[in-house]
């Protein structure tokens, strides 16, 4: 297992309830609240982020937020002292939740890997 049988962000939508799994997509934004979302710099938010399925999205319907826990995990993927992730392709291993901030998305994350 592990992220080279990741899954994508599509599939993690179809895949809500799965436990310790790996999805890939791309840091596409974050800033999240329930009704939003911001896709680019200056970010003022450090406890989330939005994964897309490409470098690039202007909605955040077709994408799944992150729950960032504080610690080395937030420290090293929040938008607001990483500006330069912004694009970057991830692998995260975490659980895959029906909401957060509205969308699919993933928390207790306990791995990942940047691209």
């Amino acid at each position: 297992s592990g992220t080279y049988d990741a899954m994508s962000v599509y599939d993690a939508i179809d895949n809500v309830g799965a436990e310790e799994v790996w999805v890939s997509g791309y840091i596409v934004g974050g800033d999240l609240s329930s009704s939003s979302a911001s896709f680019e710099s200056p970010f003022t938010s450090r406890t989330n982020i939005l994964l897309g399925p490409k470098k690039k999205v202007s909605s955040r319907n077709s994408c799944i937020s992150v729950q960032l826990m504080s610690g080395e995990l937030r420290d090293a993927l929040n938008l607001v002292d990483n500006p330069e992730l912004l694009g970057r392709k991830i692998c995260l291993e975490g659980d895959i939740v029906a909401s957060y901030y509205g969308l699919v998305g993933i928390k207790n994350i306990v791995d990942y890997e940047l691209f």
